[in-house]
């Protein structure tokens, strides 16, 4: 795995551990220049290749955390990625709110599930 993968993975952990402690919420960018310097900026407002060309880099990463979530962004040269995870509040309301196929059968929004029956059982000798 190349450093621009380990470093968005570490970046990803870190701003997810973060928000399961209750950690403020943040819009930063982090800009790696080609010497290797690191400087770390609010990303508000800003797209991944406009804070590349205004600031010299050559790798940059933006982390969001909101309410919970988190969402990285990162790009150096053609390399690009996404990471993202919900929060657990989030994830817990889109499970609770997804129908269960039996509760619907069950509550007669739904056609119960039916088997067939052959219209001859065999016969064993």
């Amino acid at each position: 795995m190349g450093a621009f993968w380990a470093d968005a993975r570490s970046l990803f952990e870190t701003a997810r551990q973060a928000s399961e402690t209750g950690a403020a919420d943040c819009d930063l960018a982090i800009i790696v220049s080609p010497q290797g310097g690191i400087r770390m900026l609010p990303a508000e407002g800003w797209a991944l290749p406009s804070l590349l060309a205004h600031h010299g880099g050559e790798t940059v990463y933006r982390v969001t955390r909101e309410h919970g979530s988190v969402r990285l962004e990162g790009r150096s040269g053609s390399q690009t990625c996404l990471l993202g995870s919900e929060s657990p509040a989030a994830t817990a309301r889109r499970l609770l709110s997804a129908p269960l196929p039996f509760l619907a059968a069950a509550a007669g929004s739904a056609p119960p599930l039916a088997l067939p029956i052959p219209s001859r059982m065999p016969v064993e000798a």
